[in-house]
């Protein structure tokens, strides 16, 4: 009886902390639900090839959840945003599994489940954007290549070898569509794959490495023309990729660092973060005085480097970046570096041989330390904003309850407003922002029976008439409160 319960405590465990980061963070149920989560809704209902290739408007950030999400959207009826949810959530799931293979005690294991579903607050965006996608993929291709690497049957392994190499080469195309940071990621991985394989030279891996190195330059090529081609479909070029100077880089360090003071003076509005924080710098400290004691397989030893050079590769670029200096360098950018510090840090933990004495402090300090960073997440969302823990998708909608409706507003109170029920509210933000993300929409909006204008972070009243994307808007009412906004029934004044 005793076994049984040990068996099944992993996967309860596993299922537990999925199904509590779903219930708090999927786009049906988190609370800070914004307008850039909503737009992936909207595109999982409105979905056109070749259009919607990437994020609307933008030359970044590849629209995989819109076309998975089709499975449960229109081959099950479901809504967009539960379809968004939950095609997002099992690739988060997948991304998961495909890390806990290279990590061999199950208590790590769950260790890293909290670290992938339950990140702090401003490293969130690992269950929101791009990011958690991004490394799920990685992930994948990591255990498809690891597969490679151990088989041994040369004559049973032929049609495995090609089948692999073929899905590591889609995956990592893949990955670059859904976030150009994955090239980094995709060119360090290729890198170090090869120089295993010709450090660890057989037959084996001789076939494997000139295998893969075809695959890789054959891919190469399709994934530049498949990415070349989506690109020249947007309507907006970025520049984000731009290097800053000296002087920028300096800058950004300092605010950097800046951030990194503050929690450690409890300068932040975010306790719970600067006590996370003093955890995991103690937990660092106390490791490098055991790292000694590491012993590590050759193939343990080839994921933590790969990892520990991605986390400096990442950050060096990040900090570099110019978009990152005007952007004042924000916290959500080092999303990527948590991840793989993260991952090639439990991998050091897991890896190391310690006594039972040794062994029960790290593991309780690691998992206290941890369970801080996940609660930080949902006393920041309780305490600091929105100060509640009812999802955003709830609080929107009672808009419901106005019929067919088009809605113009300020961006992040538009597409997020649509989200909920798309064929029922058409939203779009303002003719003044350059955040206006779908002229189809814009269309769709003033052919509705009825228009409302949500003023909040737009205006300080509502004029009586309003001139938006060459028409004429005529108040048509006193405004009211709905969905934590102030809203006003306006008239299109018809031509």
């Amino acid at each position: 009886m005793q076994l049984t319960k040990q068996k099944y405590l992993y996967p309860a465990l596993i299922c537990f902390l999925l199904l509590g980061s779903f219930y708090l963070f999927s786009s049906i149920r988190y609370p800070l639900l914004n307008s850039d989560n909503a737009v992936t809704v909207l595109m999982t209902h409105y979905f056109k090839i070749p259009n919607d290739l990437y994020f609307w408007g933008q030359d970044r950030l590849g629209s995989l959840i819109p076309l998975i999400g089709q499975i449960p959207n229109k081959l099950f009826g479901m809504s967009p945003i539960l379809s968004e949810s939950i095609t997002h959530y099992l690739i988060l799931l997948a991304g998961f599994l495909a890390f806990s293979t290279f990590i061999r005690s199950k208590f790590y294991k769950v260790i890293f489940a909290i670290i992938w579903f339950f990140p702090p607050m401003h490293l969130i965006d690992v269950t929101q954007f791009a990011f958690g996608i991004h490394y799920s993929l990685i992930a994948i291709v990591c255990y498809l290549i690891d597969k490679l690497n151990k088989e041994n049957s040369f004559t049973k392994s032929l049609s495995l070898l090609f089948n692999t190499s073929l899905y590591v080469t889609l995956l990592l195309i893949v990955a670059v569509w859904v976030s150009d940071m994955a090239m980094v990621s995709a060119g360090l991985l290729i890198s170090i794959s090869i120089f295993y394989f010709i450090k660890n030279k057989n037959q084996i891996n001789t076939r494997n490495r000139n295998s893969f190195i075809v695959f890789t330059l054959i891919g190469s090529i399709i994934g530049y023309l498949f990415i070349s081609y989506a690109k020249s479909l947007s309507t907006m070029q970025n520049t984000y990729s731009t290097f800053g100077d000296l002087d920028m880089i300096l800058k950004s360090t300092s605010i950097f660092l800046g951030t990194i003071s503050n929690f450690l003076l409890f300068k932040t509005n975010e306790p719970v973060t600067s006590i996370y924080t003093y955890f995991v710098i103690t937990l660092i400290i106390a490791t490098f005085f055991v790292i000694r004691k590491i012993k590590l397989t050759d193939n343990s030893r080839k994921w933590i480097l790969y990892f520990f050079i991605e986390t400096i590769v990442l950050f060096c670029i990040i900090m570099a970046s110019k978009w990152t200096f005007l952007n004042n360098v924000p916290r959500r950018y080092f999303t990527c570096t948590y991840i793989t510090l993260s991952f090639a840090f439990i991998l050091v933990l897991d890896n190391l041989v310690l006594s039972a004495k040794q062994k029960q402090f790290f593991r309780t300090f690691t998992l206290i330390t941890v369970l801080i960073g996940g609660l930080s997440s949902i006393h920041y969302l309780k305490y600091e904003e929105p100060k509640s823990l009812v999802p955003m998708a709830k609080v929107l909608e009672d808009f419901q309850s106005l019929g067919k409706i088009g809605i113009i507003s300020e961006y992040w109170n538009s597409y997020v407003t649509s989200c909920i029920n798309p064929e029922l509210i058409k939203a779009t933000p303002h003719d003044q922002t350059y955040a206006v993300r779908s002229m189809e929409i814009v269309e769709e909006v003033f052919a509705q029976p009825n228009i409302y204008v949500i003023k909040d972070m737009w205006m300080d009243n509502f004029p009586d008439s309003l001139w938006q994307f060459n028409r004429t808007l005529i108040k048509a009412g006193d405004e009211f409160k709905m969905g934590d906004c102030f809203v006003c029934k306006y008239d299109l004044v018809k031509n």
